[in-house]
């Protein structure tokens, strides 16, 4: 069993490669973030025709998620606990007593024409106390959770090319790292922290000053499974060299891979 996550930054730009994706990989589930289409725009039937479901919370332009299957699932909520507002940013989607989570969580980055506006960050810290409280009572109700997505954080020092630059960012910051490590109490395995890697990985390099080119990258991308299945990982990373391909998302893919018995 293998799971993708990946913010595709426009799924109509990058379909192209989402296709080349499934082809090559063949993952049985994937999360995709800033979709930035909606239920008339997203591209179901190319992705119907690749073998795949699609199930998504859209927005026009901005944000939206979506999870896709080669089996049928049954979507079960579009809304993070007490925050029905207009930001696609949560899907959950499952069968029986399993559920796929994907996330895109808030940057939390004031407004360039007003760097002392916070109201974007304490949105982002009230996002994350609310997907905190969603986990917990799926969890609460017997379901495996499996979550994938955009967390926008920068859980440590090592995830990141200069931890320097971002200290005092909103990836950063400590309220902000510590409304993460929320997350990461509840009974999740970080898949791509779970498994030994020789160098720091990354899944994000900005367009900007040759980031890629210099490896200034920083990981901002997770996939949780739960801690009961963590004697059925077998490997998780990046899929580095989607971020190199022709007209690719400044994002590369994060994976990883299940024996068979964690497929149930």
């Amino acid at each position: 069993m293998q799971i993708i996550s990946w913010n595709v930054a426009s799924i109509r730009a990058r379909l192209p490669l989402l296709l080349h994706l499934l082809a090559e990989k063949q993952p049985d589930i994937v999360f995709l973030q800033e979709i930035k289409a909606t239920e008339d725009t997203f591209p179901f039937d190319a992705l119907k025709k690749a073998g795949y479901f699609a199930y998504i919370h859209g927005q026009k332009s901005f944000n939206g998620v979506a999870v896709l299957s080669k089996k049928p699932l049954e979507v079960k909520e579009l809304f993070v606990e007490g925050l029905y507002d207009d930001q696609a940013r949560f899907i959950a989607a499952g069968f029986e007593k399993t559920l796929f989570v994907c996330v895109y969580a808030p940057n939390g980055a004031p407004p360039m024409n007003n760097p002392a506006d916070n109201s974007r960050l304490l949105y982002k810290l009230s996002w994350y106390e609310s997907l905190k409280q969603t986990l917990e009572n799926y969890l609460n109700q017997g379901f495996s959770v499996v979550l994938g997505g955009d967390f926008n954080v920068i859980e440590s020092d090592e995830d990141v090319y200069d931890p320097d630059v971002f200290r005092f960012g909103p990836l950063m910051v400590p309220p902000v790292r510590k409304a993460f490590q929320q997350i990461t109490n509840l009974p999740f395995l970080n898949t791509i922290k779970a498994v030994p890697h020789p160098q720091p990985l990354y899944s994000y390099w900005d367009f900007q000053m040759l980031a890629f080119q210099r490896n200034s990258g920083i990981l901002l991308d997770f996939i949780f499974i739960p801690n009961a299945w963590k004697q059925n990982l077998v490997q998780a990373g990046v899929y580095r060299a989607y971020r190199k391909m022709e007209k690719p998302s400044d994002h590369a893919p994060v994976y990883c891979l299940l024996n068979d018995s964690s497929d149930s």
